[in-house]
């Protein structure tokens, strides 16, 4: 029984062989065939596709090297030689395709892009709003690497100009990265890189002190300090009258290029306490305690 339904199967197998291997032969002749008839065009195709990247490496050597003798910003120039070459590429893409494939319809493609595109924007928009606000900044170039950035409640050194976003230095060493797109959208407060940098200290003095005396000895103080230049020169003010006495505002400028901000206050602020405190002059607390003021204003 056994051998018989072995048997069997051989003969159907035996049958189906002649089957399989005619439909095989035949999709082989028949992709062989096809391949043969579309060389011409599979040829003007890969050489269209080398004419076009050919126009891209050319683009975007062009624009590298032409962009250069501008003041326009190195990654943006990268950029947009890189957004060039791409665009040349996909346009040959397509043109290749075309010609190789009979039935393949560029403008149906393009329209079809249409829906897809709105669909993938309004997915997309932060992204897209920071990339294009990216662009505007690096075109455009409000502030430039190292100079110092107050963005809302951040503030610090610019260490990197992204086209997504921006990363600042804060005094404390840490790294804030804020986008481009609430960059370019917000107020911004930008010192200089390398200018020097005003600071102002606050402090009251009663009625009864010596004003005058108690100026110089300030200004002896902040003359003692590391890091504050001497031009300009420190001043000293009398700049209100409250009930607790006179209100003193001490200006003194320094180089960010060389001292840290906060170091050169606290040097400074310790120094005025310590040395009107040697001669006798006491500070009334206040409500306005003295210390650097949020956005500090550029040197004259």
């Amino acid at each position: 029984m056994l051998l018989l339904q072995a048997l069997t199967w051989t003969q159907w197998v035996t049958s189906q062989y002649d089957v399989v291997y005619s439909a095989v032969n035949s999709s082989i002749r028949s992709l062989v065939g096809g391949l043969a008839s579309r060389l011409p065009f599979l040829v003007a195709g890969a050489i269209v596709m080398l004419l076009f990247w050919l126009l891209s490496r050319f683009a975007r050597w062009a624009l590298a090297s032409g962009s250069s003798r501008t003041r326009m910003d190195e990654q943006l120039r990268i950029l947009v030689s890189r957004l060039t070459a791409g665009f040349l590429i996909v346009i040959g893409i397509f043109t290749s395709l075309s010609v190789v494939i009979e039935s393949f319809d560029f403008g149906q493609v393009i329209a079809g892009l249409g829906f897809t595109s709105f669909v993938v924007g309004f997915a997309t928009k932060d992204i897209l709003n920071n990339f294009l606000s990216g662009i505007l900044i690096l075109w455009q170039r409000p502030f430039a690497l190292g100079d110092y950035l107050f963005v809302g409640s951040n503030q610090g050194r610019v260490e990197h100009i992204g086209v997504r976003a921006t990363m600042l230095r804060k005094d404390d060493g840490e790294n804030v990265l804020i986008p481009n797109g609430e960059m370019y959208s917000s107020a911004l407060t930008i010192r200089g890189a390398g200018k020097k940098r005003r600071m102002n200290l606050k402090f009251h003095l009663a009625f009864d002190e010596e004003l005058t005396r108690a100026k110089q000895l300030v200004l002896d103080s902040l003359a003692r300090t590391d890091g504050i230049v001497t031009d300009p020169a420190p001043n000293v003010y009398v700049t209100d009258y409250l009930n607790e006495g006179a209100v003193l505002t001490v200006q003194f400028w320094i180089d960010t290029n060389e001292s840290k901000p906060l170091k050169v206050f606290d040097g400074a602020a310790i120094g005025i306490i310590e040395t009107l405190r040697e001669a006798g002059i006491e500070i009334n607390p206040s409500d306005d305690p003295p210390g650097p003021p949020a956005k500090p204003a550029d040197a004259a």
